[in-house]
């Protein structure tokens, strides 16, 4: 075999998904070597292997998408937009290690809000930039939203672990993956699943999500204030997810 089978897809999604790998890896491997040469003690094995853990998933989503998208009639090449889309993944990675590490002290204790900011609100910037090069496209659309539920599953995982965030709040983390769970179960059955009309509100309910999250990683509000920021912002997003489901089954 000239091409190792484990890779996804024809030659030009290969080349993508290696492209993907390359950005990822950079982006969080270099700010993975930058804490450590901050902070040494931070950076452990348990650090690198929630870090790596992370990075991996985010491959198989990517290989994923870039298979679902791929069209000989419209090749979806990465632009600079979708390489930022791919760096905020990248980054998501790093702010992961923290996962096996806890919430540091010190100094340091302002850095996964950070990260979690950094992959945030990049989000703006990948938008804007693919605007203004006229690069918009499906692939950069659905990229952009697969990377936003990771931020958001790592990001409500995280304040969970550390009590700021209610246990109810994995809810919103794991909101998105239950949602698609609940389509493929439909499409298995063999009833209907309607298109998922466009909605700026929803776009609204994710901002939210990020906010309230980079709030409860922050030393301040302070945990009891935290808890109930996140408990707040969960409230729209279960509604906007029944509304949303009503609407592909058809019932709104």
């Amino acid at each position: 075999m000239s091409e190792a089978s484990w890779l996804p897809g024809t030659r030009r999604v290969r080349r993508q998904w290696s492209l993907a790998v390359t950005i990822c890896a950079i982006v969080g491997v270099g700010v993975g070597a930058v804490l450590h040469q901050l902070f040494p003690a931070v950076v452990s094995g348990g650090f690198l292997l929630a870090t790596g853990g992370v990075l991996v998933v985010e491959l198989i989503v990517f290989g994923w998408l870039f298979e679902q998208v791929a069209d000989a009639r419209d090749p979806q090449r990465l632009s600079v937009a979708t390489a930022i889309t791919i760096g905020r993944a990248g980054v998501l990675a790093a702010f992961a290690g923290f996962l096996a590490s806890g919430r540091p002290s010190g100094a340091l204790v302002w850095f996964p809000g950070t990260l979690f900011a950094t992959a945030a609100l990049l989000d703006g910037v990948d938008g804007a930039v693919a605007r203004a090069t006229n690069c918009v496209s499906e692939l950069g659309d659905r990229l952009d939203r697969e990377v936003d539920a990771l931020i958001v599953l790592v990001g409500a995982v995280f304040a969970v672990a550390e009590g700021v965030a209610p246990v109810g709040y994995l809810v919103v983390g794991f909101g998105r993956y239950g949602f698609l769970l609940g389509i493929l179960w439909r499409q298995r059955r063999g009833r209907p699943v309607e298109p998922l009309p466009p909605s700026l509100v929803r776009r609204a309910i994710g901002t939210t999500q990020f906010v309230a999250i980079w709030l409860a990683l922050l030393p301040v509000p302070g945990r009891d204030l935290s808890r109930t920021l996140t408990m707040v912002a969960a409230i729209p997003f279960l509604l906007s997810f029944a509304r949303d489901w009503l609407a592909i089954t058809g019932r709104r």
